[in-house]
């Protein structure tokens, strides 16, 4: 877990920001003013050469002004937004997740049952403890990521591991915060077709051509010859018409504006990336990468400014009146074709420092974390945990095949596989792990943890089982996988029960698979060729404590009837 040591110069960078942005903008009104009187000087006093010079230098100290002055807005967001990125971390650390409103539950798949029985999807669930993507692409990844296994190489574990030990991680999140939610959602494959498309000109663009020719000869012909400049009003009527019905296309009609906040927030956040040194090869990989196709970036996110500036009705007229605006645009259009194929590898490469930066979140705000190492055989563990759990004991195991796990009521069987369940879940997806060390594989996870009537489907308790237990079988024919069962077989009666119990058991054997079954049958303790181990508690005068630490052997304790007693029943 790192200390904030940044916080406090990040609060004052803001405040001086802050002022400087409101001298800014008390300036950009003046000069607003100041353009507008000469204006009406032009027009009424009649000396046109001197008050047209005036208005025109006016306007372009107002234009550069503008310009100049944004860098200190986006400066100011920025610092804003890495304020936010620290608030969200203190939450996170005290397992509040009121600001992390992304809980991704539109991943949830009901054929795949772990991702609702760990805890994967939904309402404080891992994604929305890990989360900080903010892309489309981005979520995508993170979620396909912790749904299957992925083999995605040590270097993309370490590069996580280094993340999470440097607080400039947080830089890389404020950058994330540029995006608004229209990313999650914007069509990437229509952004593309866009790009690629080439536009043909109307034979017919020579006329707001040679209007606007004109309009430039007569503009002149005012200072040489000293002719009225109500001339121009005309001229000016003409090049709009003419624009307007000679080159309109449909790239005039895009959503260009959130094209370009889009396309800039990617050009921000990369440049972030670039800025912010990690000490790790992988990273530096991805940088290359970035440093490579940024160009393009800027080539497209320029013409979608300028597209978006045109649908604005006054800077529309004002700039195809004076610079014929809609023929300049086609042309830029055009030459974008080029630069729109290196968008693809830019946007995969920063999916996938978002899905590393997600991950960081575990070093970032736990004390302890490790990089898992590789074996086919077994999950071994030291110190594990469950980061949904606040406080959580820690514990250290060893699955080498099958395991009874039993144990009082409310003595943290079900906590303890979820953990187990869950940290697989992210050796899997290539992170680090909750864990001091950690040891295992790819290991494929199905879970029978939440099997529960479905009244509005028609499907009772039992069968809700038999549907889970369907989905392992199909999978422990062609691999070996990790399989966590709670109450097994709890739908039906006692019998049927553990004579069921005993054959799943016996199945699982055969193939070698590595399980934990808890139950309250002690009888599935005699089962041939696995492993006993319980959780138990302790008594302090009238009230049930528990330390929540897995043991060998069978449970010899319940607490059924304690509890009962506790609270009147009996």
């Amino acid at each position: 877990m790192i200390q904030f040591t940044k916080l406090n110069q990040i609060k004052q960078t803001t405040q001086k920001l802050e002022k400087i942005t409101k001298i800014i903008s008390g300036i950009r009104f003046l000069l607003a003013i100041h353009w507008i009187v000469w204006l009406v000087c032009l027009f009424t006093l009649g000396n046109y050469s001197l008050y047209g010079s005036i208005s025109a230098v006016s306007f372009v100290l107002l234009i550069g002004f503008c310009l100049f002055g944004n860098r200190y807005f986006k400066k100011y967001n920025l610092s804003k937004k890495k304020e936010m990125v620290y608030q969200s971390h203190e939450k996170r650390r005290n397992l509040d997740f009121t600001m992390a409103i992304d809980d991704g539950r539109d991943f949830l798949n009901k054929e795949d049952y772990k991702l609702a029985d760990l805890d994967i999807f939904g309402s404080k669930s891992l994604f929305q403890y890990l989360n900080v993507c903010k892309t489309k692409l981005g979520r995508e990844a993170l979620a396909k990521q912790l749904s299957q296994p992925m083999d995605k190489g040590l270097d993309f574990t370490q590069c996580i591991y280094h993340l999470s030990e440097e607080e400039d991680t947080l830089m890389l999140e404020a950058g994330l915060l540029e995006f608004d939610d229209s990313a999650k959602r914007l069509n990437y494959e229509e952004l593309n077709s866009v790009l690629t498309t080439k536009i043909q000109f109307n034979p017919l663009f020579i006329l707001p051509l040679l209007s606007f020719i004109g309009m430039w000869i007569y503009f002149i012909l005012i200072f040489v010859e000293g002719l009225s400049p109500f001339g121009l009003i005309g001229f000016g009527i003409a090049n709009f018409i003419l624009c307007r019905f000679c080159l309109k296309n449909d790239i005039y009609h895009l959503d260009s504006f959130r094209y370009y906040t889009f396309c800039d927030a990617y050009y921000n956040l990369a440049k972030l990336v670039l800025e912010t040194e990690i000490k790790d090869k992988f990273y530096k990989e991805k940088q290359e990468v970035i440093t490579r196709n940024l160009d393009s970036l800027r080539k497209i996110k320029r013409v979608y400014l300028a597209l978006s500036t045109r649908r604005n009705i006054l800077a529309n007229i004002l700039l195809n009146v004076c610079f014929l605006y809609d023929f300049w645009l086609i042309f830029l259009f055009n030459r974008l074709s080029s630069p729109a194929q290196n968008l693809d590898n830019l946007f995969e490469t920063i999916a996938e420092l978002e899905v590393m930066t997600s991950f960081s979140v575990i070093g970032l705000d736990n004390e302890i974390y490790c990089v898992p190492s590789k074996n086919k055989e077994y999950i071994q563990g030291s110190q594990i945990y469950h980061p949904l759990v606040k406080n959580c004991v820690t514990n250290d195991f060893l699955l080498q095949g099958g395991v009874i796990l039993t144990g009082s009521n409310m003595s943290g069987k079900t906590t303890f596989m979820r953990m187990l369940g869950i940290n697989q879940i992210l050796c899997n997806a290539g992170s680090i792990v909750c864990a001091k060390e950690y040891n295992s594989s790819l290991f494929p996870i199905y879970t029978s943890l939440r099997a529960n009537d479905m009244l509005s489907e028609g499907i009772s308790t039992f069968y809700a089982e038999i549907l889970r237990m369907k989905k392992m079988n199909e999978a422990i024919r062609e691999q070996r996988c990790f399989i966590l069962i709670d109450e097994i077989f709890k739908g039906t009666n006692a019998y049927e029960r553990l004579e069921a119990s005993f054959k799943i058991i016996e199945k699982l054997n055969e193939r070698h698979i590595l399980f934990i079954i808890s139950t309250h049958d002690f009888e599935l303790c005699e089962a041939k060729g696995i492993q006993n181990y319980h959780f138990n508690e302790h008594y302090v005068g009238d009230k049930i404590e528990f330390d929540y630490k897995i043991k060998e052997g069978m449970c010899e304790s319940t607490n059924a009837l304690y509890l009962l007693k506790m609270s009147g029943i009996l």
